[in-house]
């Protein structure tokens, strides 16, 4: 129109234009936020690969107290693939160890091993040295084989909890079976992912390792990451480039720093005097995993090889003692090859002064 403002058919024509560019996104969007569909795309399975590497990474020198042998889980590839697809990949006997996650993350893992493996690393945790693989595997070789995958999936859940927000996440009971070939793998139906790592004990292994989730467990972590705003990978919702300088998100919603005490704050009345007298005193700080009671008969008869079950759950906070006092809890984590532990909740700098003063 010759005003300089549009007909309507020139309304009609530009809107048609924005439909058709937002049904047929370009190259730069391939690369954005995650689909919404029950596949996964490339950013979504880069997001998962990193995520398990690293988790695995971190776990796996926890590991080695099991077996006494160093041990490395590395370099995790991502594949979406079908029921039928995976049942064709595993043509041979394998060890399966199924076990969900639930809480902060619900789902179903699979860690696969061929035998060989399997053999190694449950001779490993029952002292054997040489790691020479049974002929058969018994019962206690299956039992141990079962506590190694129960503690690295368990202590992965810490990881995962760690590294994408999503706290309380819990692991089920293990369940070792032997497959026959694929077709007896205790597959999810419909699509599902495997993860596949490179799987070395110095000396013994150089191998894989396979560990198949189902499609829930990978859309929950490759798309809601920390605060549920996804891993923020090229350019995903969410993440920290939501948030503008200052600590106020956007949205106009202010939230006050958290302010701690100071450690003097809240100390009884004529200890706070003296307080500096005890700072350079050394305690005894225990960190106690878990308790639980047996018979004599039971005691006298444990040896190399046994498990005792103990009264906290995989995933549970452990408890941080001074002269036999509760003072904290906290999560186990892993510091280069060193266990440590993070500390979740406290007691009042009085209430640590009173109960180490009690002496015990």
């Amino acid at each position: 129109m010759g005003d300089g403002s549009l007909s309507q058919d020139e309304i009609d024509a530009l809107l048609q234009g924005a439909d058709d560019m937002l049904s047929s996104p370009g190259p730069s969007m391939a690369a954005g936020p995650a689909s919404s569909g029950s596949g996964l795309s490339p950013v979504e399975k880069d997001a998962l690969a990193e995520l398990f590497g690293g988790v695995m990474g971190a776990v796996a020198p926890s590991m080695a107290a099991y077996l006494q042998k160093p041990i490395r889980i590395s370099n995790a590839i991502v594949e979406l693939k079908s029921h039928d697809a995976l049942v064709g990949e595993f043509p041979r006997q394998y060890v399966q160890v199924a076990l969900g996650y639930t809480g902060g993350v619900n789902g179903k893992n699979l860690v696969v091993l061929n035998m060989n493996d399997a053999g190694v690393i449950s001779s490993l945790m029952m002292g054997d040295e040489t790691g020479k693989p049974p002929a058969e595997l018994s019962e206690a070789h299956q039992s141990t084989l079962q506590e190694f995958v129960n503690g690295l999936l368990s202590a992965g859940a810490t990881q995962i909890a760690d590294r994408t927000g999503k706290k309380g996440i819990n692991a089920t009971s293990p369940n070792l079976t032997i497959a026959n070939g694929g077709s007896e793998l205790d597959l999810p139906m419909g699509d599902c992912v495997k993860i596949t790592y490179n799987l070395s004990i110095e000396g013994l292994i150089n191998s894989k390792m396979y560990h198949i989730i189902d499609m829930a467990m990978a859309n929950d972590l490759s798309r809601g990451g920390r605060g549920g705003g996804g891993m923020a990978m090229g350019g995903g919702g969410g993440g920290f480039q939501n948030m503008p300088m200052g600590g106020a998100p956007m949205g106009g919603v202010g939230i006050a720093p958290v302010k701690f005490p100071p450690l003097g704050e809240g100390v009884p009345q004529g200890v706070s005097q003296n307080i500096n007298l005890l700072l350079d005193v050394q305690l005894t700080l225990t960190v106690e995993l878990g308790r639980t009671k047996q018979y004599v008969k039971d005691i006298l008869g444990l040896g190399e090889g046994s498990i005792i079950e103990l009264d906290k759950l995989a995933g549970e906070p452990v408890d941080l003692l001074v002269n036999n006092k509760l003072i904290a809890k906290g999560e186990v984590v892993v510091i280069d090859e060193n266990f440590g532990v993070r500390v979740t909740d406290i007691v009042s700098p009085s209430e640590r002064l009173s109960k180490i003063g009690t002496g015990g």
